[in-house]
């Protein structure tokens, strides 16, 4: 058998070294009279074997300065990014911070948005499980109830698959790596700021189908006993996925619910959606904020802003969040242990906060 030309085996030798870490990237390689005299093979002959290294992309040569090792272009990675709205209120600020980040890290990402329905989160689980994917990035769906997709995420795990879970988690599945935002502590620190204002009566529009405003209610009830404030059912108003888009509405029960917090100088809001929904119906009932009722809410989104009043809102980390879950999702990728990270919220003063009437 005739056996490879000369310049053919320096290649392959070359090619072994480097693999091994012999010639790290970045790292100048010996000079073809070095080279041919180490391997007892003409300048010629080391001049074919480097061609063969250059158009393979592993080494750069720099004119009057040598020949350096690259680092080899890698296929970029495919992520999934699965988020309950991608257009709306904040999710456009988080996603931008995520994109921007997988991009940078060579990924590839995929847009999918549940509008926080659980089959349409598994329609998408069950269509990624069969692409080829390297990763996965999610706000879960309706994370307060029970999901019936978490066998699926296992699938994920099984194949190898990293996930990363933003804004909300699951509690069924207590091992995973989640990015989210202190709620428990964001609920204590609304009502510690009411309380300081001179507030003793205290109510609530809370989510309760996501994890956020059940941890924020948790919250606030610990922010009400350390004050030793009543803690009252009818204070809290309660509203879901499904009846989001009525919060607040024209009708009866709009009239129940302005009811319930009646006999509330202030209220905490799930978001700033929801406070600026309430601040309507307060309005065409000829009430207004901050006079007859304070109120302070979450993520201090572009909404704060839009209405009467400038809105006192804990500020939620978008960008950063977004980013931060997705160097989570890189680590695990490159096969790195990690944790979850939990960020603190950052009160923004506005004006819709003042003293009670009566307490000056």
């Amino acid at each position: 058998m005739e056996r490879e030309a000369k310049y053919v085996q320096l290649f392959a030798e070359l090619k072994r070294s480097i693999d091994r870490g012999e010639y790290p990237v970045g790292e100048k390689l010996p000079g073809e009279t070095e080279l041919s005299g180490r391997y007892h093979m003409s300048r010629q002959t080391v001049r074919q074997a480097l061609s063969l290294l250059e158009q393979e992309g592993m080494i750069q040569r720099r004119q009057g300065s040598g020949t350096y090792v690259k680092a080899l272009k890698t296929a970029p990675k495919s992520v999934g990014i699965i988020a309950t709205y991608i257009s709306e209120y904040i999710f456009p600020s988080i996603l931008r911070g995520m994109e921007e980040s997988l991009r940078e890290d060579g990924f590839i990402p995929s847009l999918f948005a549940t509008q926080n329905r659980v089959e349409r989160e598994r329609e998408i689980l069950e269509g990624l499980l069969e692409r080829q994917i390297d990763g996965l990035i999610v706000e879960g769906t309706k994370t307060a109830l029970p999901n019936p997709n978490l066998a699926l995420y296992e699938e994920f795990r099984k194949k190898g698959i990293p996930v990363v879970f933003f804004n909300g988690f699951y509690e069924g599945l207590p091992h995973s790596v989640s990015v989210t935002m202190d709620d428990r502590a964001g609920g204590r620190k609304a009502v510690d700021y009411l309380v300081s204002k001179g507030h003793r009566k205290i109510g609530a529009v809370l989510k309760s189908d996501d994890i956020q405003g059940v941890k924020r209610y948790e919250g606030y009830l610990d922010g009400l006993l350390k004050h030793g404030l009543s803690l009252k059912d009818e204070r809290v108003i309660w509203f879901h996925s499904e009846n989001r888009a009525r919060l607040f509405q024209k009708g009866d029960e709009t009239t129940w619910e302005l009811k319930r917090l009646s006999g509330c100088t202030a209220v905490v809001c799930y978001n700033d959606e929801a406070a600026v929904k309430l601040i309507g119906a307060l309005g065409e009932r000829g009430l207004s904020v901050p006079e007859d009722q304070s109120l302070i809410s979450f993520d201090n989104s572009f909404l704060s802003g839009i209405g009467p009043v400038r809105l006192t809102s804990l500020e939620h980390e978008k960008e950063s969040l977004g980013a931060a879950a997705a160097k989570k999702l890189a680590a695990l990728t490159a096969g790195h242990r990690e944790g979850s990270v939990v960020f603190p919220w950052r009160l923004i003063e506005g004006a819709s906060v003042s003293s009670p009437k009566g307490s000056g």
